[in-house]
């Protein structure tokens, strides 16, 4: 998985090159979109997940309401 930190416009050439290596997913963290690198990296069969967070995001079939939350540190209820 490459997991990017950079901004939207860096994106396309950090596609290229998950591409190149054989990357099977490009992860783009919160508030980092690039529709067209998507679609580059999808038509190279990469996955594409986009302005999400892989800590969050992998912990959420684990949190069930009222069980201690690796995002905050607290238990709380998760509402979806």
């Amino acid at each position: 998985m490459v997991d990017v930190f950079r901004s939207s416009d860096a994106i396309m050439g950090i596609a290229e090159e998950a591409i190149e290596i054989g990357a099977k997913v490009l992860w783009t963290q919160l508030d980092i979109i690039n529709e067209e690198a998507a679609s580059l990296a999808e038509k190279a069969g990469l996955k594409v997940v986009m302005n999400r967070c892989p800590k969050m995001e992998l912990a959420k079939p684990f949190l069930a309401p009222g069980v201690w939350s690796i995002r905050t540190g607290k238990k709380e209820v998760i509402v979806n």
